[in-house]
């Protein structure tokens, strides 16, 4: 008797969740910045303790953000989930709706905040395209993951960069004027890469205070302060978008 069939038959019979997993979805991915460092410089309880602090933020935006209740229903429908693995953490949606896109937008916006106050900063990419997102085996594989890794790699500032493949959804989503989907999350910007700059859009922060950039700027010296700068940069010109709307 093949063990496979037995254990599809284990999960199918065993698992709650209706998730597909292979289909069209979104991906956040979020890099710790500096990770290597913090690690090689600061006592081992205290990257733990960040670590949980982090995941324990993670986990209430995902109770809170991550799930709608159903239509014509008292239960709840998971529409975001999320692993972590050592400096990284991915977020990814139940499907590409723009409900979904909402739901993991924000939670995006606001983790990226809570880490640049925490003082440990990240940066990060979203895309779009079929991934599998294997929970019971652990197996998450698709050409989205590669391509959010290595554009939040390129990315010269700590925020989140929309990909070319997400973009073509959320251009689409914005002109349709879906209710589920208002137009101020993302800012059209000349995003600073490693190589120069290029237009893209970009999730926009809100809750920023100079403090906060203020630390992180004390904090680092040389190139890597280059990330504070451009930091203060865009966010200054999504605060002037926002202001440009209002008018």
């Amino acid at each position: 008797m093949k063990l496979a069939p037995l254990m599809e038959e284990y999960i199918k019979n065993n698992t709650h969740d209706d998730w597909e997993v292979d289909c069209d979805r979104f991906i956040g991915f979020i890099d710790i910045m500096g990770f290597k460092d913090i690690v090689a410089r600061r006592p081992h309880q205290e990257i733990k303790h960040m670590l949980l602090q982090m995941n324990q933020t993670r986990n209430i935006l995902l109770n809170i953000l991550g799930k709608n209740y159903k239509e014509g229903s008292k239960n709840q429908d998971t529409r975001v989930k999320s692993i972590s693995f050592s400096d990284s953490i991915l977020f990814i949606t139940k499907s590409d709706s723009p409900k979904d896109l909402f739901n993991l937008s924000v939670t995006l916006r606001i983790c990226q905040e809570a880490t640049i106050q925490s003082g440990l900063p990240t940066k990060g990419a979203i895309s779009h395209g079929i991934l599998t997102a294997d929970f019971e085996r652990s197996i998450f594989v698709g050409q989205p993951l590669i391509d959010a890794y290595l554009l939040q790699d390129q990315l010269y500032y700590y925020g989140i960069i929309v990909d070319n493949n997400a973009e073509s959804k959320l251009k689409k989503i914005i002109q349709n004027g879906n209710n589920d989907f208002p137009n101020n999350l993302f800012v059209k910007l000349s995003t600073p890469l490693k190589f120069g700059k290029v237009t893209h859009f970009n999730l926009k922060l809100k809750n920023l205070q100079d403090e906060h950039l203020d630390y992180l700027y004390n904090s680092v010296s040389g190139q890597v302060r280059k990330y504070v700068d451009n930091t203060i940069e865009i966010y200054n010109l999504m605060k002037f978008n926002e202001i440009e709307k209002e008018v």
